[in-house]
């Protein structure tokens, strides 16, 4: 539809570590909750060190149920946000990823009114003609500015909006944070949801 890709932004490493953070703090609770598994303890035979790392993997091939919710859950996500979202940027348009695959939005450069620089190296905002704003964050916008720039769209490279990014870098903190909650619970009350 809109030609051929020309560039797709990524996560800000910042936010990858965070994303790394959240994976290493579920694989914890996935393994403590592993190790102590009545099903494990009869598993590791009697006369051995036990809890080692084969027998973890051992359980798991024997009982797959809780890899495949960790996985589903928890890894699949941390991938998908991490390095396949983005906003891709083609020939004659981009798509605009909203967080979740069906929830994209395309734009044609035509309907661009203008963008402002809200942070020098990583952030930018893109305003339509018909009023919509879309903020991209990357580890280098001196490429979007560059392809913008290609299709004569005006740009501002004063930093006026950056304040509205710090506040929307707060909103993502907090629904990163309840996200994470939220997932926390669902693994520990996951047995309880399935056996109703």
């Amino acid at each position: 539809m809109f030609g051929k890709k020309i560039y797709k932004t990524s996560m800000l490493n910042f936010f990858r570590l965070i994303v790394l953070a959240i994976v290493i703090f579920f694989f914890n609770d996935y393994y403590l909750e592993t190790i102590s598994d009545d099903r494990f303890l009869k598993m590791v035979h009697v006369g051995s060190t036990g809890r080692r790392i084969l027998d973890f993997f051992e359980f798991n091939i024997t009982y797959p149920a809780d890899f495949i919710s960790f996985f589903c859950i928890v890894l699949v996500p941390a991938f998908y946000f991490a390095f396949i979202r983005g906003v891709r940027f083609h020939e004659k348009g981009f798509y605009f990823n909203r967080g979740i695959p069906f929830f994209n939005q395309t734009i044609k450069y035509e309907e661009l009114k203008t963008y402002k620089l809200l942070h020098p190296n990583l952030a930018i905002s893109i305003h339509t003609k018909s009023g919509d704003a879309y903020v991209i964050a990357d580890n280098t916008v001196e490429r979007v500015i560059a392809i913008l720039d290609q299709h004569d769209i005006p740009g501002d490279l004063a930093q006026d909006d950056y304040v509205r990014l710090i506040n929307n870098y707060k909103k993502f903190i907090i629904f990163v944070v309840s996200f994470i909650v939220l997932l926390f619970i669902v693994r520990k009350l996951g047995p309880y949801f399935f056996s109703l």
